[in-house]
């Protein structure tokens, strides 16, 4: 058996046994129990917690509730089942819809997951198409706080007669967007629709997700403050059951 194979096998090795218990395991325990040396068991521990497949807790590790019996899927997972009860509150507040995204490998914003108005006129969308990140809420308060991204001189698409296209004016949009703790797009995207977006943290402080609410843009600019303060509340609720740090 190769390096590569062995180390695939013995990180399966590791969500088995974690999906096998219900306490917390030191790298002692885990070592002990798969026959491994310990400073291999810590490096995959670290690196599998690092990913979202395991939570810490001081000097132990536990298999994410929300992951047990199914633990495929990483980060996107964990936040799919974090957020879920926190939009459908968030939605129930604030009266419009509630998305959950991420950044693509291609830099677009993709939908993870969504909790919609029960209001008759409503802001809805589809989760599998990819979103520009450069007009949308979502995308812009990712990019603001991603290392090293820069508009520099790229050529932005128009998609609606709002959508701002301009490398410098994006730039301080990003610059707002980290100094604020959120940002904003009024019919960028969507003629009609409006939005705000808040940042998910992990442990590591990296952005790995935003939250957003979205609203016909005339009912956003007029509940605009309550709004922004929600997704702000509760996007930082998403990144401490994130952390496992929730009160």
């Amino acid at each position: 058996m190769n390096d590569q194979v062995k180390s695939a096998s013995r990180v399966l090795d590791i969500l088995e046994l974690f999906s096998s218990i219900t306490d917390p395991m030191g790298v002692s325990d885990v070592a002990k129990r798969l026959n491994l040396p310990k400073s291999s068991a810590q490096a995959l521990l670290l690196t599998l917690a690092a990913r979202g497949y395991l939570v810490r807790q001081g000097a132990d590790y536990l298999l994410p509730p929300e992951l047990k019996g199914g633990w495929v899927g990483g980060m996107r997972t964990r936040l799919q089942g974090i957020a879920g009860p926190v939009m459908e509150r968030a939605a129930q507040e604030s009266g419009e819809s509630l998305f959950l995204g991420m950044l693509a490998p291609t830099g677009q914003v993709q939908y993870l997951a969504k909790t919609v108005s029960a209001q008759e006129i409503r802001y809805d969308a589809a989760l599998q198409p990819l979103r520009p990140a450069h007009c949308t809420s979502m995308g812009l308060v990712m990019l603001a706080y991603a290392p090293g991204y820069e508009p520099g001189d790229t050529a932005f698409q128009a998609h609606t007669p709002h959508t701002i296209t301009d490398p410098a004016k994006i730039a301080r949009l990003l610059a707002d967007a980290r100094r604020d703790g959120y940002a904003e797009v009024l019919d960028g995207h969507v003629e009609g629709a409006s939005g705000v977006s808040a940042p998910i943290f992990d442990s590591g402080e990296a952005v790995v997700a935003a939250l957003n609410i979205g609203a016909p843009t005339w009912r956003y600019e007029r509940n605009r403050k309550l709004l922004i303060d929600i997704v702000c509340r509760e996007a930082r609720a998403v990144t401490a059951l994130l952390r496992g740090t929730a009160a």
